[in-house]
């Protein structure tokens, strides 16, 4: 599963070696995944995700800082938009909209980088250790096993050890039920961010579908890939008598013109309902599944 886009491979590439000559024998391994290995990655369009785990727990901010500073110097360079991709540097004309972006950066939303040390993070156990914000997150309402499943399925070494076959394929039950949680989080966002950009809640919106099918097949132990395999997936798991799969198609056509449709407050508040009424409608039928298969 290499890097498609060769840009964007000639700046992995030069990122990951200034950082090995920066911190010498400090990273453990480099993992890309997400859109950026699945062949859907698009230039002012996609951000990137990618973990690092290193040595030394004291040296975790001061990595994230370095990779955020070199990614804005290289980004300047190749030209990829990823500034303007990521949230963690994501600026807007409306103070309000930055600041609910910074939100949901804390909240993991779009942040490149996640750095790690060794001893933090159990990838057997689906736990991270020593880190009290990320710790309750995980323990709570995130779930640490669908982002390691993505890192499994879709990962690339850059660098070092291969984390992905430390990550089980059985995953506990309490990960795939906290893992609904990512789409109506997503969902709660394009609520907030409505009044104030209904262009950003309408994105947030598309991008809850896909996040919701992402959860039901980690849910239903299906490998997560690429955003069209998902669909084709959940369209063979489900029919039209279970959820609206027109929905779902016409989201993926809005995933590739949101950016050129111009859409009012009112088009995307209807928009924000339907995508609500899918994805909890495709949680329960899921769930009504899960339980079925267990008893059968």
């Amino acid at each position: 599963m290499p890097i498609q886009n060769k840009k964007l491979e000639q700046f992995m590439k030069e990122l990951v070696a200034r950082l090995i000559l920066q911190y010498p024998d400090e990273i453990v391994s480099f993992v890309l995944f997400g859109s950026a290995t699945t062949g859907e990655w698009t230039r002012g369009k996609s951000d990137i995700d990618c973990i690092v785990i290193i040595k030394n727990k004291k040296l975790c901010e001061a990595i994230e800082k370095y990779l955020n500073n070199i990614l804005l110097e290289l980004d300047a360079k190749y030209d990829l938009k990823l500034s303007e991709t990521c949230t963690s540097y994501k600026k807007t004309d409306n103070l309000a909209l930055d600041i609910i972006f910074k939100t949901e950066n804390k909240m993991m939303f779009g942040q490149p980088f996640y750095v790690v040390s060794e001893d933090q993070i159990d990838l057997k156990g689906f736990k991270i250790r020593k880190d009290l914000k990320i710790e309750l997150g995980t323990r709570t309402i995130a779930s640490l096993g669908l982002f390691l499943q993505r890192i499994k399925n879709t990962g690339v070494i850059l660098h070092g050890k291969d984390i992905r076959q430390d990550i089980p394929v059985t995953v506990p039950l309490l990960e795939k039920i906290k893992a609904f949680f990512n789409a109506m989080l997503l969902l709660m966002m394009s609520f907030i961010i409505l009044p104030f950009s209904p262009q950003h809640a309408f994105s947030h919106a598309i991008k809850a579908n896909f996040w919701a099918c992402d959860d039901v097949l980690f849910a239903l132990d299906v490998p997560l890939s690429n955003t069209k395999e998902e669909i084709k997936e959940i369209c063979s798991i489900f029919d039209k008598s279970e959820i609206d799969l027109d929905h779902l198609y016409k989201s993926l056509e809005y995933k590739k013109t949101k950016d050129i449709i111009e859409i009012s407050s009112g088009s995307a508040l209807r928009y924000i309902l339907q995508t609500t009424k899918f994805v909890y409608t495709l949680y329960v039928k899921t769930i009504v599944k899960a339980i079925s298969k267990n008893q059968s």
